[in-house]
């Protein structure tokens, strides 16, 4: 009898109309498959070695360096729905990351008909390993209707791709790796990426802001970003004082070194400037940066992983992230005196441990040597991790 009442209901509903969300496979996979691909291979080497032999191919049968290959980018979701009984937009689609769509984002749909859309990656952002919460809204006799709410949840693997509207890219979250003692490096704390305004032409004047109005509003009502550290020289920011993300963010200026420069004396002493940042709690969320989000940024960000325990492995890949599918490696074949090579960070780092210790006791070694002390790490440790 409760069988048949509750197919009744069913029926009724059907009759009635409504808007249908169409399941979204889960988990929903983020990375590009040219990149997932290229990280199942275990070394700096093995990879650099497997995209130089790519290039080589015919470009119609190039895996990693063809035209169509993605890279720096998450794939873009597409949301589906059925419309039951006439239904019409525009349509709004709402998700958020909480059952009661506390904070949700939207995505409309400025159109009567259609009843799917795939919205631009900056309009989406989403995490790694975490369940998200949708539903649409339309039209019926003039009157809003709503959807049942429908759930999937991402991969998690990382890295977190951020994209944004305007010009600043190679832009991800430092949060979603997982720790060689099985936590993981909270989300939604520490991002990196390309300058937020372009270089001083003139060394006098700061150089045009690459963001959209879109942009700033996310980053400021969505990232929540408090501290903008900038890693530029002072002749690229022309000795700017604010944010382009606008006085309420405190921006914090550290002209600082990459690869073997990191090692130097005066390459350590910024170092520490720079970590002790993120000692600080009232800083957070964060977003570094120098003018590509490669070298400098890269440097930086291998050694917050490193302390933070993410293994040497990853730390290899989340370096080589910025540069595919062209490693610094292939461009120079391996020369010793390339000043953009990871091979620094292998060569340099073991100076700081002794047999038997693993790269991130060398890390850490290396921070202590900057003048960081153990209480420092342990607070950021207790910062970032889950």
């Amino acid at each position: 009898m409760k069988k048949s009442l509750f197919a009744l209901l069913g029926l009724t509903g059907m009759l009635m109309g409504e808007i249908i969300p169409k399941e979204i496979p889960s988990p929903l996979v983020l990375l590009q498959p040219e990149q997932k691909k290229i990280m199942q291979y275990d070394t700096h080497e093995e990879r650099a070695n497997i995209m130089k032999e790519d290039h080589k191919l015919p470009k119609e049968k190039r895996l990693y360096c063809s035209n169509t290959a993605k890279w720096r980018e998450a794939v873009p979701v597409t949301f589906e729905w059925t419309c039951t009984d006439g239904e019409v937009g525009p349509f709004t689609v709402t998700f958020a990351d909480n059952e009661a769509f506390e904070n949700p984002q939207y995505v409309v749909i400025k159109k009567d008909k259609g009843t799917s859309v795939t919205p631009p990656n900056y309009l989406t952002n989403f995490m790694i390993g975490q369940k998200y919460y949708w539903k649409v809204t339309g039209k019926k006799d003039k009157q809003d209707v709503t959807s049942a709410v429908s759930t999937f949840t991402t991969e998690d693997m990382a890295p977190r791709w951020i994209k944004l509207e305007g010009r600043v890219g190679n832009t991800r979250d430092l949060g979603g790796w997982k720790t060689v003692d099985g936590r993981r490096i909270k989300q939604n704390m520490i991002f990196r990426g390309q300058g937020l305004n372009d270089n001083s032409i003139n060394g006098k004047q700061p150089g045009r802001n690459r963001l959209t109005a879109a942009d700033i509003d996310w980053m400021l009502n969505k990232l929540h970003i408090k501290t903008d550290l900038d890693l530029r020289s002072s002749s690229e920011t022309a000795n700017m004082t604010v944010s382009p993300l606008g006085p309420t963010v405190n921006f914090i200026h550290h002209s600082s070194n990459a690869y073997n420069g990191i090692f130097k004396e005066s390459g350590k002493k910024v170092m520490a400037e720079n970590f002790r940042v993120f000692t600080d709690i009232e800083n957070y969320p964060i977003y570094f940066h120098c003018i590509g989000g490669a070298d400098r940024a890269g440097s930086l960000a291998l050694v917050l992983e490193g302390i933070l325990g993410v293994p040497e492995r990853e730390l290899g890949l989340d370096w080589e992230n910025t540069f595919y599918p062209h490693l610094p490696d292939m461009w120079e074949d391996f020369s010793p005196t390339f000043w953009c090579r990871y091979q620094y960070f292998l060569e340099l780092f073991p100076q700081y441990g002794k047999e038997g210790d693993s790269f991130n006791k060398m890390i850490e070694n290396y921070l202590l040597s900057c003048g960081i002390t153990m209480e420092e790490i342990e607070t950021f440790r207790k910062i970032m991790l889950e």
